[in-house]
């Protein structure tokens, strides 16, 4: 407990001596660490909202395609918006029953498959959101914690009058100081480099399923749409 209080008091008192400098770059730190931390909060909930939604929804629509039941493919999939195999299946039989009326089977395939890919597409760039901020935040972060600290080195060595063992403690004590702001420019990279890695593969992930969902789908309109 003793611990503890020290070491919170001494992060106090090197948050009171910091330069304005110093202290702004402290504040942009902790800014991206809180950005990174709720972000990366969304997008497991978002992620794995995706992943239990897709699951479900190959399950139950496994024997509704073999019996060629559209419609309810397209209201199992409607009902699932969260997921991203259920999204690029719905749009692609939503265009596919729509020009179904107006042009002839091959091209409403087409239509069907082109309806897919550009529905992947836009679920891609949705998935992949805030992921450049991600890597940007973590190539950044020790450059504004090393910023800081130099602020704080430059600050340490003002005029002072004294004896020369006061102005060396007083110099080595701002130093340690200022280091503290490098210290939480890696503090910050570390983790936010994980989530950038963590998101990188998991919408690798993704974008895979949905490029085998644009095949399936693509195989099933070519199979049953001329009985459309």
């Amino acid at each position: 407990m003793t611990r503890t209080y020290e070491v919170w008091y001494f992060l106090w008192e090197t948050w009171r001596g910091v330069s304005p400098l110093a202290e702004s770059s402290l504040l942009v730190l902790l800014s991206m660490f809180l950005w990174t931390f709720l972000e990366g909060i969304e997008r497991v909930w978002i992620y794995g909202a995706a992943v239990r939604q897709s699951r479900n929804f190959l399950r139950l629509a496994i024997s509704l395609l073999e019996r060629d039941d559209r419609d309810a493919v397209l209201a199992l999939a409607e009902a699932r918006r969260r997921s991203h195999v259920a999204t690029v299946f719905a749009s692609g039989l939503r265009a596919f029953r729509s020009a179904r009326t107006c042009v002839s089977v091959e091209r409403s395939i087409d239509i069907g498959k082109r309806a897919a890919r550009i529905e992947r597409n836009s679920v891609h760039e949705q998935l992949r959101r805030g992921l450049n901020l991600l890597g940007t935040i973590a190539t950044t972060a020790p450059l504004v914690g090393f910023f800081g600290t130099i602020i704080g080195i430059l600050d340490s060595f003002r005029g002072f009058i004294g004896s020369h063992a006061t102005w060396i403690a007083m110099t080595a004590n701002s130093i340690a100081e200022a280091l503290v702001c490098t210290a939480a420019g890696i503090l910050v990279a570390v983790p936010t480099l994980w989530c950038f890695n963590w998101r990188r593969d998991r919408l690798s992930i993704l974008d895979a399923e949905m490029a085998i969902a644009s095949l399936e789908l693509a195989k099933y309109l070519e199979r049953f749409g001329v009985r459309a």
